[in-house]
């Protein structure tokens, strides 16, 4: 009798906490809701506390990452063009490698693996990428090929932030060099 009294109240107990749940398609009820309601403001999100703010944190005025050199030209197209590269006439193997592996990874799939424009995405372009094979890409300066990559150029877009490594971007300017060859 006590055995069954005992597995009753157990029973009872059970089915109890179950009924805690919400149910399965339901939020649990949580007792302490300062972890569930959280304010946050994401970042192309408003705040009803600042309207017509823009709520994505802007670093403060004259501070620099770290480990990363904003690039100098990106708002002077005329200077950056004129750029010397520090690595003119490194044709190694390290360094020619690190370009060709930075080229296959973002510039390939525009540009092609031979550099003329007819990369698995230019198909799709409306604006199609440059042939960097023909006598005016053969023309460009070194820093014109850099600063398309760091700022972008025309259609193409800045790969600063995908290629943060300064060394890795001369790297393709120099491998683009031994495609027109």
């Amino acid at each position: 009798m006590r055995c069954a009294v005992k597995t009753g109240l157990i029973l009872i107990e059970f089915i109890g906490l179950l009924g805690c749940n919400a149910g399965p398609n339901q939020t649990n009820i949580e007792l302490n809701q300062n972890m569930m309601d959280q304010v946050t403001v994401k970042a192309q999100d408003w705040d009803p506390n600042h309207p017509g703010a823009v709520q994505m944190r802007v670093p403060p005025e004259h501070t620099m990452p770290r480990e990363r050199v904003p690039y100098v030209y990106a708002n002077d197209p005329a200077a950056g063009e004129a750029e010397a590269n520090p690595l003119r006439g490194d044709f190694s193997a390290e360094t020619l490698t690190l370009g060709k592996n930075t080229y296959a990874i973002y510039c390939q799939v525009c540009h092609g693996e031979t550099g003329v424009g007819d990369g698995p995405v230019a198909e799709k372009m409306a604006v199609k990428p440059r042939n960097l094979l023909t006598p005016e890409g053969k023309a460009y300066s070194d820093g014109r090929i850099y600063y398309a990559i760091s700022a972008g150029r025309g259609v193409m877009g800045s790969y600063a932030s995908q290629i943060p490594d300064v060394k890795a971007r001369w790297a393709v300017v120099n491998y683009v060099r031994t495609l027109q060859r």
